[in-house]
């Protein structure tokens, strides 16, 4: 039997964020003339969804060490792992499942006339949901964690949407996906910058602990930026580019107002991580109405 505390284990707004995502890939491909099949598109979310609760667990599984260190963030987990140690054996199970889950739906899916693509895209998410904190890679300790988060999210999952209408990828999706894995770089930095003294007590290396937490406001700041100026030289090929082109303007002015009003302590840190993610939120809201729009007109 499932013990319920391990829902706790689940970050809903990584859940959301993960959907938007998805949905942004799904809705992009429909406007350049894919076919509107339910049955795949609501797969291959699963697909996703399964892969992204398979890192909730495991992570929170590997990490609980530095989960018993670490204060209160925006956005992380509430450490239940810590709280009930008899959870952690579960959630590793648990974690096992849902990876087996996934990778039997993409295998439904690629059965069903989905391009293989998307049966090499849950294996290496898998493994990268898995390497992230499990030693001995931990990917997250050695400064690849903001990558692997960064690809993860600005283009494996929106290119899972995509490959779920299209049934394979093109050069379309993949300079759609450039600005987005620019904002998978800003969702990880703004993240990490909370855990700042805590990762460098533990030895757990990262790009902020590397260069600092005003360095990183900076190189946020700049990611964001820079996905902006993509989108203005890279248009979508959709009608309504151009209010996708201004809400991505939300970001790149977030950031670079906290970053010139908010200091580095880590009470302000955790102000900054809330606002600058709550704006990537509300720009995937954005596009995704624009898309949707786009399909109604």
């Amino acid at each position: 039997m499932i013990d319920t505390r391990l829902i706790h284990v689940i970050r809903p707004h990584i859940v959301a964020g993960g959907f938007l995502g998805y949905l942004i890939g799904s809705l992009y491909a429909l406007n350049l003339g894919g076919q509107l099949n339910w049955t795949s598109i609501i797969t291959g979310y699963l697909v996703i969804l399964f892969i992204d609760l398979s890192t909730h667990f495991n992570n929170n599984y590997y990490d609980v060490e530095i989960d018993r260190r670490a204060s209160f963030k925006p956005f992380g987990s509430d450490n239940i792992l810590v709280k009930y140690p008899e959870l952690r054996l579960p959630a590793l199970y648990a974690a096992v499942c849902c990876s087996i889950i996934s990778l039997i739906l993409a295998i439904a899916l690629v059965l069903t006339g989905t391009s293989w693509l998307l049966m090499a895209f849950t294996v290496i998410f898998n493994a990268l949901g898995w390497l992230y904190s499990a030693p001995p890679v931990r990917l997250h300790s050695r400064r690849l964690g903001e990558v692997v988060i960064a690809l993860g999210t600005g283009f494996c999952i929106p290119a899972a949407g995509y490959m779920a209408v299209y049934g394979g990828i093109d050069d379309r999706a993949l300079a759609f996906t450039l600005p987005l894995i620019l904002y998978g770089f800003m969702l990880s930095l703004s993240l990490q910058i909370p855990d700042y003294e805590v990762d460098r007590e533990m030895g757990k290396k990262t790009i902020v602990g590397l260069i600092g937490r005003r360095n990183t406001y900076n190189l946020v700041f700049l990611s964001a930026l820079a996905a902006s100026a993509m989108y203005l030289l890279i248009p979508v090929q959709v009608s309504g580019w151009r209010i996708i082109l201004m809400a991505s303007l939300l970001p790149a002015a977030s950031s670079l107002c906290t970053s010139l009003r908010l200091t580095e302590t880590p009470e302000d840190s955790r102000k900054y991580t809330k606002i600058n993610i709550t704006t990537l939120f509300i720009f995937l809201t954005a596009t995704d109405l624009t898309l949707l729009l786009g399909l109604i007109k």
